[in-house]
């Protein structure tokens, strides 16, 4: 989204308090009025909504930007500052604080207790109580940082200066460790200027997570020369009237590969980030289609990229016939060996009005597995769930769409971005606030099963679904000793056709809360799908054994997705009917007919010796 050209200074309205960083509590609102009621697809339910806590009527300078997310906490960047929500429970989120800070869009990251906040509009210094000056005068602009340790209060840690300051921002861990991260900042010349003018190098800022205070620009570099930037001369006869490349839009960094997509105005680049202190260009690419190369999102696997492209910079309505199906819209492109490739165009399938402004915005990956299916924004086209699995014919599974306001906002409107976050949707609405919408489809319900501390949307995480695989169980007994045991009732049985099981194990075997999962390792089947408990214990459960069930002994797994590979095994012990076809005698142990033979030998025995002396005393 690209700033306001007008100057503004900025109000007073949200009172200043301690620490450089007003907070104001607003009761968030229950529900939307009824004549902007929202179409809404299948296998998709609306579950809150809650309302803007900086709006001033249509006043774009309080409308919310970008989303992140931390633990238990949705962050929602606003031109006006932040607002943080607690999402414990994701059907009734609670305003925990919102933070006066203005300066522009706020594109907004969290890291465990920090906050960083893009400033892309030139104020008088860094602080909170900063006014807007013209770009031509000295001015500040950059990052902010603030420590939400305690998220009811927020504290202003640092600021970080950057030429042609902040537009976007995305986090790069530190394959080094944990104790810093790195933030690539993205910004680019928007006419005269004081600092922000020509080609804006990708400048580095370092980020120490346990003293921000000394975060600073480490390096900077320019992705293109002379030769490669997109320029006038560049653009083709017939082709969208591109923007000159004078830096990058947005970087979605996708550390786990090694890789990162960059979204520059007229090109788009795909990125080595190994050493995310040098990003290497592996490919850029153009095309006579796109305007503004907006944003972009790699499929789990790293073999496909969506760009977005913003025609219009979100102020016009590309979702109608008069733009086609290929302008404003997505391209999907193939990472290939030998570079990528386009593969497909998916444009917004319902037409909007023309009092709505409606262009490809932000969105991210919904982890399903096999699937390339994305949440994305189109501002007042509202909210869109796309299936990119197959590129050339790209499939809109779902959607969330309100009607037009009954007239045009003087600046942009609608969802700015939506994020899939521990199985619901977020979307952050300009004006209107924060929605939360659930997928209810079954293909969604492993997207479900993460239990994600955080997320910054631009730092796309991998996904690896390791429940859906069978376990591997070690046949060495010394091995199998070591893994914890699964409590199974009864352990002995007769063969049957089926039985029922009872299985359990004691505290702390499991991450409390965690997803679990029964195992039959015979046909190697999940019998039940379980929820530990806040202890890491898990109840006593029924499973049912499919049989029919031999003799032999059988291995019962359970598995849950946090601890996972970790694994609990039981065993059920199936009698073999041949070995007890004879039954036991009441003494224990021996058959009855060897002790009857032995009596019938000893009285045989006793009645010969008998007649043999009564014949000698008849003799004598």
């Amino acid at each position: 989204m690209r700033d306001r050209g007008q100057l503004r200074t900025w109000p007073a309205a949200a009172a200043t308090i301690a620490a450089l960083g007003a907070v104001v509590l607003t009761p968030p609102a229950a529900a939307q009025p009824a004549d902007r009621e929202p179409s809404i697809g299948p296998g998709l339910e609306w579950v809150a909504h809650r309302d803007n806590p900086f709006r001033q009527g249509d006043d774009p300078d309080f409308i919310n930007s970008d989303l992140a997310f931390t633990g238990d906490h949705l962050v929602q960047g606003n031109y006006a500052g932040f607002s943080i929500w607690d999402i414990a429970d994701p059907t009734a989120p609670e305003l925990t604080s919102a933070v006066s800070c203005p300066g522009g869009q706020g594109d907004i990251s969290a890291v465990g207790n920090l906050v960083i906040v893009s400033i892309d509009e030139t104020m008088s210094d860094d602080s909170c109580e900063a006014w807007r000056v013209p770009e031509t005068e000295e001015n500040w602009e950059g990052i902010r940082i603030f420590d939400i340790s305690d998220p009811r209060r927020p504290r202003y840690a640092a600021a970080v200066r950057t030429r042609c300051g902040s537009h976007t921002h995305t986090i790069v861990p530190d394959p080094g460790g944990a104790e810093r991260v790195f933030v690539y900042v993205n910004a680019y010349s928007r006419g005269a200027s004081l600092n922000c003018t020509g080609r804006n190098p990708l400048q580095v800022v370092e980020v120490p997570l346990d003293t921000p205070e000394d975060a600073a620009v480490v390096t900077e570099l320019d992705l293109f020369d002379d030769a490669t930037a997109f320029g006038p001369d560049d653009r083709i006869a017939g082709g969208a009237e591109t923007r000159s490349t004078t830096g990058c839009h947005d970087i979605t960094a996708y550390p786990a590969k090694g890789l990162a997509v960059a979204a520059c105005r007229g090109d788009g680049l795909l990125l080595s980030i190994a050493d995310p202190l040098a990003p290497v260009v592996l490919q850029r690419v153009r095309d006579p289609a796109v305007a503004f190369w907006h944003s972009g999102i790699f499929d789990n696997d790293a073999t496909r990229i969506v760009f977005q492209d913003e025609l219009g910079d979100g102020f016009i309505n590309t979702c109608s016939p008069a733009f086609g199906a290929d302008r404003g819209a997505d391209a999907v492109w193939l990472i290939q060996p030998d570079g990528l490739a386009k593969a497909g165009t998916y444009k917004l399938p319902r037409a909007q009005s023309d009092l709505e402004k409606c262009v490809a915005h932000s969105g991210g990956l919904v982890p399903v597995p096999g699937r390339f299916i994305v949440a994305q924004a189109w501002l007042e086209g509202g909210v869109s769930v796309i299936d990119f699995t197959d590129p050339a014919a790209p499939v809109e599974l779902t959607w969330f769409d309100r009607p037009d306001y009954g007239y045009s906002m003087d600046y942009t409107a609608g969802i700015w971005s939506v994020y899939p976050y521990r199985g619901y949707l977020y979307a952050s609405d300009m004006y209107e606030g924060l929605e939360v919408l659930r997928l209810t489809d079954p293909l969604f319900a492993d997207s479900t099963r993460y239990d994600d501390s955080g997320l910054n949307p631009q730092t796309q995480p991998e996904y690896a679904w390791v429940w859906r695989e069978a376990p591997v169980v070690p046949t060495a007994e010394a091995e199998r000793a070591s893994l914890e045991t699964l409590v199974v009732e009864p352990t002995t049985m007769e063969p049957a056709a089926t039985a029922t099981v009872a299985v359990s194990l004691p505290p702390g075997s499991l991450e409390p809360g965690e997803t679990v999962d029964v195992w039959w390792m015979p046909t190697q089947a999940v019998l039940a799908t379980v929820t530990a408990a806040a202890d890491g214990s898990l109840a006593a459960t029924d499973v049912t054994i499919p049989g029919p069930l031999e003799a032999g002994r059988y291995d019962l797994v359970v598995r849950g997705d946090l601890s996972a590979p970790r694994l609990a095994i039981g065993t059920v012990d199936v009698a073999d009917p041949g070995a007890r076809s004879d039954p036991e005698p009441a003494g224990g142990g021996l058959p009855w007919w060897p002790f009857l033979a032995a009596l019938a030998v000893l009285l045989l025995v006793g009645a010969g010796a008998f007649a043999v002396l009564a014949r000698r005393r008849r003799a004598s």
